[in-house]
C-alpha cells in the first residue's frame, strides 16, 4: 500500500504563496542587476569609441573627427548622426568606424531600453525633438558626439583637435538626451576630455530634459546647453 501523502489544496496554496512572495522579493533585485549590466556594458561602448577617436587623432594630426565630410563649419544639432545614407556621407563617430578603427558598430547602440531611438532614420534629431523624418535619411547612434558648441549663438563645434580637449571642459559622447531620453534610471553615461566614462545624475537635468526633451517644433538650444554644462560638473 502506497503510504505517500498527497498535498491538500491548503499546502499547495501555502507554496504558492510562497513562491509569489520570493518572485516579489526577487523580481527588484533582478531588475536591478540587469541595469547595472547594462550601465556596465554602455560604458563600455563609449570607452572603446573613446579609445577609436584617441586612435584617429594618431593618424590625422591631432584632429578629432569632424561633425561630416562636406560642410567646411561643424555647425547644428546633428550630434547622434554617424552615417547619412541621403548621400553616402560619413559623420562624428562615424569617420572613425570608416578609418577602419571601429569594427563592430554595435558600440555605437546603449543596450538600455529607456533609449527612444536604435537603429531609426532620423533627418535632424536636434534638442528637444527627434522626429523621424525619412525624407533625408541617416543613422543615428544612441549617443551624442562632441555636443558642447562655442555659444549660443554661434552652433559650431568649440573642440576640434585633441590638444583642446580636456576632462574639465569637454563632453566627447553622452548618451543621448534627445527626445527627452533618460538611458539609465535617471541618469547617463558620459565620456570627457581625458577619455575617462562615468555615469551622471542630476535633478536639475532630469527635470530639465523631461521638462523640455519632448517632441516640439524649434530647437531648444538653451536648455541643450544648460543640461551639457551641468553633466560637466558631476
Amino acid at each position: 500500500m502506497d503510504s505517500r501523502k498527497a498535498f491538500t489544496l491548503i499546502e499547495l496554496l501555502v507554496v504558492i504563496a510562497i513562491i509569489a512572495l520570493l518572485m516579489a522579493i526577487l523580481a527588484p533585485v533582478l531588475h536591478r542587476a540587469r541595469m547595472q549590466a547594462q550601465r556596465v556594458s554602455c560604458a563600455s561602448n563609449i570607452r572603446q569609441m573613446g579609445t577609436g577617436i584617441n586612435l584617429y587623432t594618431q593618424d590625422f594630426d591631432g584632429v578629432i573627427p569632424p561633425m561630416n565630410e562636406v560642410r567646411k563649419r561643424q555647425t547644428e544639432g546633428h550630434y547622434t548622426r554617424w552615417f547619412k545614407s541621403g548621400d553616402a556621407t560619413w559623420w562624428n563617430v562615424g569617420f572613425v568606424f570608416k578609418a577602419g578603427i571601429l569594427k563592430d558598430g554595435r558600440v555605437f547602440y546603449c543596450p538600455s531600453p529607456d533609449v527612444r531611438f536604435k537603429y531609426k532614420n532620423y533627418s535632424e534629431p536636434v534638442f528637444p525633438s527627434s522626429s523621424p523624418l525619412v525624407s533625408n535619411p541617416g543613422t543615428r547612434m544612441s549617443y551624442m558626439y562632441n555636443p558642447i558648441c562655442v555659444s549660443l549663438e554661434n552652433r559650431d563645434r568649440k573642440f576640434k583637435k585633441l590638444s583642446q580637449l580636456s576632462a574639465g571642459e569637454t563632453l566627447l559622447l553622452v548618451d543621448s538626451v534627445l527626445d527627452g531620453s533618460v538611458a539609465h534610471m535617471g541618469g547617463w553615461n558620459i565620456l570627457v576630455g581625458d577619455f575617462s566614462a562615468r555615469l551622471v545624475y542630476d535633478p536639475q537635468m532630469l527635470e530639465i530634459i523631461t521638462k523640455h526633451g519632448g517632441p516640439m517644433g524649434k530647437v531648444d538650444y538653451e536648455h541643450f546647453d544648460q543640461v551639457m554644462n551641468l553633466m560637466l560638473t558631476q
